[in-house]
């Protein structure tokens, strides 16, 4: 009996975990298979306020008072925590999307977003899924590459922390190279590197970075978030012209002042992209101090949604952008044990395993504790509101 009639002829509620476009896609699947659907669940509080297709969101953490039984269909990406997140709730009944999307035809539906952003997102969840299912490989989902620290907006609440740099600098070109080489020696696959700053296009050699990412077998995807302020040359155009590339541009309104020139150049060369408006900003871009004990630390870890923001700076693999930056800054003391040296003269399996304890076995990070968190539910904040000098703190030597 496969997945979907063991689903069927359980008699108890089916919830799709994940309110995103892969959970939207997941319903679609579900319809089509006879599957009833009683609710979506989300940890974003923000996204249980309105229903998706007349069907209520659930905030995940008070569904015991709706559910004390219930079959899970996951369309996060990030399934590892999921999992755990349900297990400790007490529900131990789940499926993976690829159960249902991996025969599924996306294009008889019809989505609020680009259909190439929509087929992105599922292949992702799906491919998360099943490496989640064999554990031997060292998988990542996504790892964020640091290319620049310049940007075009000086945002007061830039939760990568692009607002403290007082001489912003492009990263090195050649150490760049470096870093990928050697990571990519290490790992057996990369479901996508998301390119990033500042503004990466303020990095005048980003192709030269991006050419070497569609060159890496190991590269399933590469992403890169703008914020629609500057429209690349037309040389630097021609390696966006690759299946592999997806632009992810944040409308900042009048801020983003190239958004429809980029836009344009993109669609006449056949670029995918897919823009949106700023939203889901919170107060997290304070560095501070704040004294917690490790109950704490682990409780603001645990309900991070940026924890799995695999990110990789000067040779060294960060769980966050927050950690990266912070420790680029020199914003906080050097904790040794917040990242790995990938650079690190031990042999490769090694690494590896030193690789995957770092991701699946972390319960807090030392850095934690100067952050302000950075959970789901946290109120929103106005996004880009623009500053004219770099904000102060406290430099450690």
């Amino acid at each position: 009996m496969n997945d979907i009639e063991k689903i069927k002829q359980e008699d108890i509620p089916v919830i799709i975990f994940g309110a995103g476009i892969v959970g939207e896609v997941l319903y679609r699947a579900c319809c089509n298979a006879g599957i009833k659907i009683e609710c979506f669940c989300d940890n974003n509080l923000n996204k249980t306020k309105k229903s998706l297709y007349d069907i209520p969101v659930v905030y995940t953490p008070g569904l015991k008072t709706k559910c004390k039984d219930a079959i899970f269909l996951i369309s996060a990406a990030d399934i590892k925590d999921v999992v755990e997140q349900l297990l400790s709730l007490g529900y131990s009944k789940w499926y993976p999307c690829s159960a249902l999307l991996r025969d599924f035809e996306i294009y008889q539906h019809k989505f609020n977003v680009p259909m190439e952003f929509v087929e992105y997102a599922v292949a992702t969840a799906i491919l998360c899924h099943d490496n989640y299912l064999t554990p031997d490989k060292l998988f990542l989902r996504s790892v964020d590459i640091i290319i620049t620290e310049r940007c075009s907006l000086k945002c007061k609440n830039c939760s990568n922390l692009m607002q403290y740099y007082e001489k912003p600098a492009d990263c090195d070109i050649k150490e760049l190279l470096k870093t990928i080489d050697k990571f990519c020696d290490v790992v057996d696959e990369v479901n996508e590197f998301r390119v990033i700053g500042g503004e990466p296009f303020m990095n005048k050699e980003f192709d030269v970075i991006i050419k070497r990412l569609i060159d890496e077998p190991k590269v399933k995807k590469i992403v890169i978030y703008t914020n629609g302020t500057i429209v690349p040359r037309e040389d630097k155009i021609e390696c966006l012209k690759n299946n592999k590339i997806l632009l992810i541009i944040t409308d900042y309104g009048k801020l983003s002042r190239n958004l429809k020139p980029l836009i344009e150049v993109l669609q006449q060369n056949k670029i995918a992209y897919y823009a949106e408006k700023a939203r889901g900003w919170t107060d997290c871009a304070k560095i501070m101090k704040h004294e917690r004990d490790i109950e704490q630390q682990k409780e603001i870890f645990r309900n991070c949604c940026a924890k799995n923001t695999i990110t990789l700076s000067k040779g060294r693999l960060y769980r966050c952008p927050f950690s990266a930056n912070a420790d680029r800054l020199r914003a906080v003391p050097d904790f040794k044990s917040d990242y790995v040296d990938i650079f690190d003269k031990i042999a490769v399996n090694e690494m590896k395993k030193k690789i995957r304890k770092f991701l699946l076995e972390r319960d807090f990070l030392e850095v934690c504790d100067y952050c302000n968190g950075r959970s789901f539910g946290d109120p929103e904040i106005q996004p880009a509101i623009q500053v004219e000098k770099p904000t102060e703190y406290k430099k450690y030597e």
